[in-house]
């Protein structure tokens, strides 16, 4: 276990990209990433920042940059590989939340350019930052071999990728089934890096938000959409906020905790268990 809170002064700060960082569980890892290090820096790129990051961006001023835009143009995935390196000098770790849940639907009525748009933000964008992003990487972990964090890439999946099923969800499950293969096969072509991926659990975000308010009530199936209200209603014990999940992938980005191994994809809880075995 490294604690990256313990630095020297001489020492270069840590460079953190993360992807999607501007609200929901992406947000929450941000500000866990800046609060946890007192030297960590970070660039948040996505396509929407929540309020909050104003403040943020005043209260951490030269530790804390913003790109907008969007992870599917090539462009702008350049452009925020640019502002890492002239802010940054290096990209350490690379911390990937993008995701949408949209569109849900059943196949007779899928429009298969949703379906692609899905994709490009799910599995390609994020496959397409991990190869720009490849060779600061590997200088990062060659120069800080014995420092968990650095060489790292967190990926956020969903446990919806095998076992959990859900009538116009089709999109999304087979979107995460591929990002989680993925995960695997970044990790056996890259075995100098640490690639883990983290599964959140349902999470109070705005993806949920209209499953929750059964906007698609004829698309799932009735019961399905009961067991999101039920849930809702049970509080936090069953919709939990992102602050938890965003909090443990921090620990796992500043090195807090070592994790799983690369190439697994665990439950942020089972990465950063509350209780260690055998302590």
């Amino acid at each position: 276990m490294t604690d990256s809170t313990m630095t020297e002064e001489d020492s270069t700060p840590q460079a953190v990209l993360v992807v999607g960082g501007g609200q929901g569980i992406g947000l929450e890892t941000t500000k866990s990433i800046l609060s946890l290090s007192c030297t960590a820096k970070v660039v948040a790129f996505g396509l929407h920042f929540d309020s909050s990051v104003d403040f943020l961006r005043e209260h951490y001023p030269d530790r804390l940059w913003t790109v907008q835009g969007d992870v599917r143009v090539a462009g702008e995935r350049k452009t925020a590989l640019r502002v890492c390196e002239k802010e940054m000098k290096a990209i350490d770790t690379l911390v990937y939340t993008a995701g949408v849940i949209t569109p849900i639907e059943r196949i007779e009525n899928l429009k298969m350019e949703d379906v692609k748009a899905a994709f490009d933000v799910n599995v390609f964008g994020c496959m397409a930052m991990c190869q720009l992003c490849l060779p600061a990487l590997r200088r990062s972990r060659v120069a800080n071999f014995t420092n968990a964090a650095y060489g790292k890439v967190l990926i956020l999946s969903s446990a919806c990728d095998a076992d959990i099923n859900y009538h116009g969800w089709m999109p999304y499950c087979t979107t995460k089934a591929a990002l989680t293969r993925f995960i695997q096969m970044l990790a056996h072509e890259e075995p100098l890096l640490t690639v883990q991926g983290v599964y959140p659990k349902l999470t109070r975000t705005k993806m949920p938000e209209d499953v929750i308010a059964g906007k698609y009530r004829g698309v799932m199936a009735d019961h399905e959409i009961e067991r999101f209200r039920v849930w809702n209603e049970i509080g936090d014990e069953m919709v939990e906020p992102a602050v938890w999940c965003g909090e443990a992938v921090g620990k796992l980005a500043v090195g807090l905790y070592q994790g799983g191994r690369s190439g697994e994809t665990l439950y942020y809880d089972e990465h950063v268990p509350k209780k260690i075995v055998g302590t």
